[in-house]
């Protein structure tokens, strides 16, 4: 197909993910075609640093060979069987196995399903039963935190703290409550963080006074939030907090690392920097670097062992015809032997440390308040005062703007409503890296100059 085929396609058939009105109707589409490392390819033959790992996915780059050889032998062999009652698959068990080994805190049970959201729906749906199990059948209500993105399915959505998100499908889930984030940049409470009291806690514990602790099934939280704040990261003792909280009121503790897993912080996984582990984590995106559909939700034992295993006495009826699919769980093996074998996560810690240090140039700008991240993670805050942080109107679109402007200079990033968000995929490199922060450089001082600032 050419490119004005293609085009009138996707106006008329088909319908994309997440798709803006403004954009489909304003802004040249672009169909990609190939990839490799982190560049990816359009069908003109133009080629772009892929500053958002697809959706951040692409932990180990486009263009694995190795992975599309596996899953094509495995197809071979049996392309899919599910995952149901007695019968399994060896893929899915290895890859079982496999997580045991890398997931922290003693989560040792996987559940496995499609993708994040239905991690995150399983991940609640587990939270109250186990409550039920234990004797706490009035205990269904949630926290989550405000800026959390956990999902679009609909108890993911209930707990989606991105109010643009879930509005036009409310009423959601009943019985979920909001915190305020640990978004210091933006604390709510005072921008001088060198005298920090914890405010965004304490809103939990206030909550959980206000709601009874005996009415709350568990606390859902990135443990470093994702896009919507460009991966910032919590107060020291934060996450400690919140744990220690949930251990003294009998609350569980869900962290969803969908977007925050498999090496995109430096560590495995995002609560490895911090030292605290939940009761139930979620999973997906970089388990198999999107190579093919998957999430899992991981439990803790004396949780997975209410409703599996010889001393098992309840059921936890709720499944999914693909989940699990047993090409997937082939790729999400393939895709960790890759990055245990060239040590993609430490290569994060190391090339983000870099990549940070060459995008802190950046604030040099007017406009730029101040760039964080924390390893292949990070997002630029655009603002129109730097003291006070005010922010520039959301209707002149200049986070977009830049984004757009960065898409034709050869760079995919993502722009929240004040934010540039960039999160690579793990085998960027330094020279990719510094073409990324000469575009963003070039980008930003275009738009100042339209500012008139």
């Amino acid at each position: 197909m050419d490119y004005s085929e293609m085009t009138a396609i996707a106006q008329e058939h088909f319908w994309p993910n997440f798709g803006a009105r403004q954009d489909m109707q304003e802004i040249p589409l672009r169909f990609l075609v190939s990839g490799e490392g982190a560049m990816v390819t359009d069908e003109s033959g133009r080629q772009y640093i892929d500053c958002f790992a697809a959706i951040q996915t692409t932990m180990i780059g486009h263009g694995r060979r190795e992975i599309a050889d596996a899953v094509y032998a495995q197809m071979q062999k049996l392309a899919f069987y599910p995952a149901v009652l007695t019968y399994f698959t060896e893929p899915i068990l290895a890859l079982a196995k496999k997580l045991s080994t890398i997931v922290p805190g003693g989560l040792s049970r996987f559940y496995f399903c499609n993708d994040g959201s239905e991690a995150v729906e399983a991940a609640l749906k587990i939270a109250r039963r186990t409550q039920q199990e234990r004797g706490h059948r009035g205990r269904y209500k949630m926290i989550s935190r405000r800026l959390a993105y956990h999902g679009v399915t609909m108890g993911a959505l209930s707990v989606n703290g991105l109010s643009a998100i879930r509005h036009g499908f409310d009423p959601g889930v009943p019985g979920v409550s909001f915190a305020e984030p640990p978004y210091c940049y933006r604390c709510p409470y005072g921008p001088d963080c060198s005298q920090c009291t914890m405010q965004c806690y304490a809103d939990i514990e206030r909550i959980v006074a206000f709601e009874g602790a005996d009415t709350i099934a568990a606390v859902i939280m990135e443990p470093v939030m994702g896009a919507a704040t460009g991966f910032s990261t919590p107060p020291p003792g934060y996450l400690q907090k919140v744990r220690d909280l949930c251990d003294q009121t009998g609350i569980l503790l869900i962290f969803d690392e969908v977007s925050a897993g498999f090496g995109r912080t430096g560590k495995w996984f995002s609560c490895e920097n911090y030292s605290v582990f939940p009761d139930i984590m979620t999973m997906a995106k970089g388990l198999t670097s999107g190579y093919l559909p998957l999430g899992a939700t991981a439990v803790r034992p004396e949780i997975g062992n209410l409703f599996y295993g010889p001393h098992a006495k309840a059921d936890f009826v709720h499944g999914h015809s693909m989940g699990g699919h047993t090409a997937s769980c082939t790729a999400a093996l393939a895709n960790i032997a890759i990055m245990e074998r060239e040590q993609l996560v430490q290569r994060s810690a190391e090339m983000g440390a870099y990549m940070l240090a060459q995008l802190k140039t950046l604030e040099s700008h007017p406009i730029v308040g101040q760039v964080h991240g924390i390893g292949m993670g990070f997002g630029i805050e655009i603002v129109r005062d730097k003291q006070t942080r005010q922010d520039w109107p959301a209707e002149l679109g200049i986070t977009r703007s830049i984004r757009l402007r960065s898409w034709e200079l050869g760079l995919i990033c993502r722009n929240e409503t004040n934010l540039v968000v960039l999160c690579p995929p793990l085998v960027l490199t330094k020279d990719q890296a510094d073409k990324t922060v000469a575009i963003l450089d070039q980008a930003i001082a275009e738009e100042e100059r339209k500012l008139g600032v």
